[in-house]
């Protein structure tokens, strides 16, 4: 079967590939999944961004289709643009997210199109492993289509509320996972069928992510009572955040905190905690 290309889908809408761009943003003075960030918080900051460039690459009358490289790796499709003119960017001008003098740059006047608009941020290509141009014809580069869904990641929700399964906590979005294996702290476990409890801490590489990818993996952590009732069969447990500690806390520190919060949730006596 045949499969899907970038191209294909232009054609769907209407739109020649012959008259279109494909740019793809990717700047290494940003940190990963920036451009894509600002994209979705900011748009006027990013479109500003890509307006900018050093070299005249583009012409009046031409059609862009924007993507941008995210934190997971990920090139997607962000808005088909028309360049409705060029300008000088004046002394002075600095780059909105790199903070970069652009004086003298060539500035496009790109005006977002409604073709495709379905699309945006829903459409994931194959740029092409060692393509280092990033600007190309798509008529030339007739590019895959991965996949077809929402981008969105929701925002982390923050630690007090943050309440999962363990069985989910390999498929947390990215963004989630790179919060939760940078913090160490103290973390509750919950049984969803007996209601029984263990409180833990993470201390180790990865820190909460890390320890609790162990639970979902089928392990028990070490944990004596927690190997007990596994022996009756795979527990489900929900996991949450009692308390975050600074990435500099002994361990000692942490251990600390662990106790007491063993005593005020008393999982030695009714819980899961054997010591």
């Amino acid at each position: 079967m045949p499969m899907l290309t970038f191209s294909d889908l232009l054609s769907l809408e209407g739109v020649d590939p012959a008259q279109v761009r494909l740019v793809r943003h990717q700047d290494n003075r940003l940190k990963p999944g920036r451009l894509y960030e600002a994209w979705r918080s900011d748009r006027s900051a990013f479109e500003r961004y890509q307006s900018v460039q050093q070299r005249n690459l583009f012409d009046v009358g031409d059609l862009l289709a924007s993507f941008i490289v995210t934190e997971a790796r990920k090139t997607v499709f962000v808005g088909l643009y028309e360049v409705a003119g060029i300008t000088t960017c004046p002394a002075g001008t600095v780059d909105v997210l790199t903070g970069g003098d652009v004086s003298g740059y060539h500035g496009y006047d790109l005006r977002l199109l409604d073709q495709l608009g379905d699309y945006t941020d829903k459409v994931v290509i194959d740029w092409g492993a060692g393509t280092r141009s990033w600007v190309q014809r798509a008529a030339n580069q007739p590019k895959p289509v991965l996949e077809i869904a929402e981008q969105y990641e929701p925002r982390f929700p923050g630690f007090r509320e943050f309440v999962r399964p363990v069985d989910d906590i390999p498929t947390l979005p990215h963004g989630w996972q790179q919060v939760l294996r940078a913090v160490k702290g103290v973390y509750l476990l919950v049984d969803v069928e007996s209601g029984q409890q263990y409180v833990g801490s993470a201390k180790g590489a990865d820190s909460l992510l890390g320890r609790w990818l162990e639970y979902a993996n089928g392990g028990d952590g070490g944990d004596v009572r927690l190997r007990a009732v596994a022996r009756h069969g795979r527990r489900h447990y929900q996991v949450s955040v009692l308390e975050v500690v600074d990435g500099n806390t002994p361990d000692d520190t942490i251990e600390q905190i662990e106790s007491y919060w063993k005593f005020k949730l008393l999982t030695r006596r009714f819980g899961l905690n054997a010591n």
